[in-house]
């Protein structure tokens, strides 16, 4: 018969076994922001009917899980959903808070995720409504969704949203806005992104308050580039205005998508693409 010391010898070893058997192993999540360029405009041979097929080439090739498109209209956000079955959507429209105007919505793969919150919200004094903020030449709204991997349960969140172009500001105000309703709908939520055309270069005194809580993901993660996104359909190349942040996660890649889809450019912005890592 072995002496009881023995046995209590093995507890260590055995814990470490129980423990290491069941610890989660790291999933990845591709993340991307898409300024899609409206199609009510004439672009002249940058049109959305010549640029759409593009745009849904791309998504296919760069996979993402879940991503934020700012400046689509109803038909536009029509078209995705018809050409990219894999994909639901949420948000509504900022101008009526239906189907009027410009969308900030969030397209996840469907059968990977299961919703379990989402809501939206305008970027002014009164948010909940349909409406202009401060100075703003537009009205600006915030998409955003709670998301659960279904096979392994894990969860995140996801806003996404348009700055103001003109209004300065309306863009201070905005990220306070934004910052504070993160923080009463996530409460201690671990994961989060923020994906957005901010109409602002990273250095803008505007993230004061995004960097004091997020992560940028192109200057943490270390396969990165610092490209412009804002193109103009080759006539800018000036620092990028299109960000993505994160916290709770670890930032794998980010990239600017310059890459050929059959057309010049998929949009007067290129979009950004980053990989997270996180348990």
């Amino acid at each position: 018969m072995k002496p009881l010391k023995y046995f209590l010898s093995l507890i260590p070893v055995t814990a470490l076994l129980f423990f290491t058997s069941c610890s989660v192993e790291p999933e990845t999540v591709r993340i991307m922001s898409y300024n899609i360029r409206l199609s009510l405009v004439d672009d002249g041979e940058h049109n959305w009917d010549i640029r759409k097929p593009a745009s849904v080439e791309m998504v296919k090739k760069l996979q993402p899980d879940v991503f934020g498109v700012q400046e689509p209209v109803w038909e536009q956000i029509h078209y995705l959903l018809d050409s990219l079955p894999a994909y639901a959507k949420l948000g509504v429209a900022r101008e009526d808070g239906d189907s009027l105007g410009e969308f900030s919505a969030v397209f996840y793969l469907k059968d990977k995720f299961e919703v379990l919150r989402e809501g939206n919200f305008w970027l002014s004094e009164t948010p909940d409504v349909p409406s202009f903020g401060w100075d703003a030449a537009c009205k600006r709204i915030v998409t955003w969704g709670a998301f659960k991997n279904k096979e392994t349960g894990s969860t995140f969140y996801l806003f996404n949203t348009h700055f103001d172009h003109i209004g300065k500001i309306a863009r201070r105000e905005s990220a306070r806005l934004l910052i504070d309703r993160i923080r009463e709908i996530t409460v201690d939520a671990p994961v989060i992104f923020i994906t957005a055309d901010f109409n602002a270069t990273i250095d803008d005194p505007l993230f004061e308050p995004v960097k004091a809580h997020f992560l940028d993901a192109r200057q943490v993660a270390p396969v990165t580039d610092t490209l412009t996104t804002y193109n103009g359909w080759g006539t800018y190349d000036g620092a990028p205005i299109d960000h993505i942040f994160y916290r709770g996660a670890k930032a794998l890649s980010y990239r600017t998508v310059t890459d050929d889809f059959g057309v010049p450019y998929v949009s007067d912005h290129y979009p950004v693409l980053a990989v997270f890592e996180y348990e």
